[in-house]
């Protein structure tokens, strides 16, 4: 009776040991599985969505993210593991978002435009020539008498239609130096003489369809003086990457009084939205001055305005803070279809302080003659250091400036018959202005 009682308990004893073993296999089951699942990979990310989480990898603030996703003409596919792995690498709500609202319906993303495409695109083959010793051929039969076929113009080289960080620094890094800066994460640093400022030398103002245009002599202008924004820091002058295109992004402002006129470069953070300018995500009112300092500024005399070489007729250091000081604000920007007008003074009261005709010449015509100058002498670079046996790009030593070239003047300025001419500009959709 007793070793019946025993092994009575001993089968209790086993089944609650099973009982207890299969309930820990359920528990645990769904445990196992997710630690099992492998995390997405980043190999198979898209070309797009690998191009984002670089610039937030090179620590790129979210404006200027968002920026390049709204302008890059790209859509984004993501799937949830995209987003939970792009997540986890530190890209933002935001800037998933805003891939979110530019998502392909379906299928792949289109494949990203390699930047250099453009730059070293090959050349054409030559045709073969006939072999040594073979006869001449025979004349045809019948005389051909379709006029000769023109030959092929050569491809001049362009910019790709929407700028990459890749390209902005390939292009960039022989004339000066890319650096990693606090708060503003990677930056291009001129090679450029001290005392040099944005928007101050080798280069002069046009009036464009678009407003007013910095024509640039350094053969890296057609970059930084129309994307990004510049700051000021410790070491000079820094140029934070942007892909929003404008023909100029600088303030104005005027002095009646001592007739001068200036302009300097808008900070980061200054953003035109809707029609008004925001700074650091806070919309502020036309007279607001960005804490843009006297030193930023470049005044001249309103009759100097039209040279070619601005230095010789920029205001002297010692009165510059009296005419910053004596000076109001005077900024017209508005937006035409999307794209940014930056009307300075405006039109017909800059042809009246200046005593000049001030004549429009198409955005398109000017852009595209910049760069392709520009991308063939950044080219002849490339080939030179490389005929020359270095290893690569070599970036210039910052303080020795490189000797901008000359830009022939597409406006030359002329005396006005009388006074200020209308302004040919039209309204837009949104017809909305700032000071």
């Amino acid at each position: 009776m007793k070793k019946q009682k025993l092994t009575k308990k001993n089968w209790i004893a086993k089944i609650s040991i099973v009982c207890a073993a299969i309930g820990w296999i359920c528990w645990s089951a769904p445990n196992l599985a997710n630690a099992q699942t492998p995390p997405p990979n980043p190999a198979v990310l898209s070309p797009e969505l690998q191009e984002v989480l670089k610039l937030s990898q090179q620590h790129m603030t979210d404006d200027v993210i968002v920026g390049y996703i709204a302008t890059s003409g790209k859509t984004y596919k993501l799937s949830g593991d995209d987003i939970v792995y792009l997540s986890g690498q530190g890209v933002s709500q935001a800037v998933i978002k805003a891939m979110l609202e530019k998502a392909s319906p379906g299928g792949s993303s289109s494949s990203p435009v390699p930047p250099s495409a453009a730059l070293y695109a090959p050349a054409a083959a030559a045709p073969s020539a006939p072999p040594a010793g073979s006869p001449a051929p025979e004349p045809p039969a019948i005389e051909n008498t379709a006029p000769p076929v023109a030959p092929a113009a050569v491809a001049q080289p362009a910019a790709p239609p929407a700028p990459t960080l890749d390209y902005f620094q390939a292009q960039l890094a022989p004339y000066g130096n890319w650096i990693q800066l606090p708060p503003y994460g990677l930056c291009w640093q001129p090679a450029v003489a001290p005392g040099w400022r944005p928007y101050y030398d080798a280069g002069h103002w046009e009036y464009t369809d678009a407003g007013w245009y910095w024509q640039s002599d350094y053969h890296w202008g057609d970059i930084p003086f129309h994307y990004g924004r510049w700051a000021y820091t410790v070491s000079g002058w820094v140029w934070i990457p942007g892909f929003d295109y404008a023909p100029a992004w600088v303030f104005w402002r005027h002095a009646d009084s001592d007739g001068y006129m200036g302009w300097a470069p808008l900070p980061v953070g200054a953003l035109f939205v809707d029609g008004g300018w925001a700074f650091n995500g806070v919309h502020v009112g036309f007279d607001f001055d960005f804490g843009l300092r006297a030193s930023f500024f470049t005044f001249v005399d309103c009759n100097h305005f039209w040279e070619r070489d601005l230095r010789l007729f920029v205001l002297p250091h010692d009165r510059l803070e009296l005419v910053f000081r004596r000076s109001m604000i005077d900024s017209h920007y508005r937006l035409d279809h999307g794209r940014f007008i930056n009307e300075g003074l405006g039109r017909d009261r800059m042809a009246a302080l200046t005593h000049h005709e001030i004549k429009v010449v198409a955005l398109r015509d000017i852009k595209e003659k910049e760069e392709h100058r520009n991308l063939e002498a950044r080219q002849a670079k490339v080939e030179a250091t490389h005929a020359a046996g270095a290893p690569g790009h070599q970036p210039a030593t910052p303080g020795h400036a490189e000797q901008p070239g000359k830009v022939a003047a597409t406006t030359p300025p002329k005396k006005a018959a009388s006074g200020p001419q209308k302004s040919s500009q039209g309204t837009q959709k949104d017809d909305s202005k700032s000071k």
